[in-house]
């Protein structure tokens, strides 16, 4: 069961969405491969194109921060100020109600 369940939004500059989208979608195998990396998905809006949102879940908050720390993730976060309108804004959540 995850400790943690991220869900981060990204908001596309005008015309950087498909840009945006390829280089989140990039970060789908290796961050699947981390250890403590249960789910990691990438969710364009149906609304709005330019929003993007990656759901991701982790068996503990420090496997989430190994992630962060990796040199592929930092480079991707370079490039966010050049894709995105605004920072990408992280909300970390816990699980309340019981699995299935």
């Amino acid at each position: 069961m995850a400790e943690l369940t991220n869900a981060a939004f990204f908001n596309a500059k005008p015309g950087r969405s498909e840009d945006l989208g390829v280089a989140l979608l990039q970060l789908v195998s290796p961050s699947r491969q981390e250890e403590g990396c249960l789910r990691y998905e990438i969710h364009q809006s149906q609304d709005d194109p330019n929003a993007w949102m990656v759901l991701e879940d982790w068996r503990h908050p420090s496997d989430f921060d190994l992630h962060m720390a990796s040199d592929y993730v930092r480079a991707f976060m370079a490039k966010v100020s050049d894709l995105c309108v605004e920072e990408v804004e992280i909300c970390g959540y816990r699980q309340r109600s019981p699995q299935p």
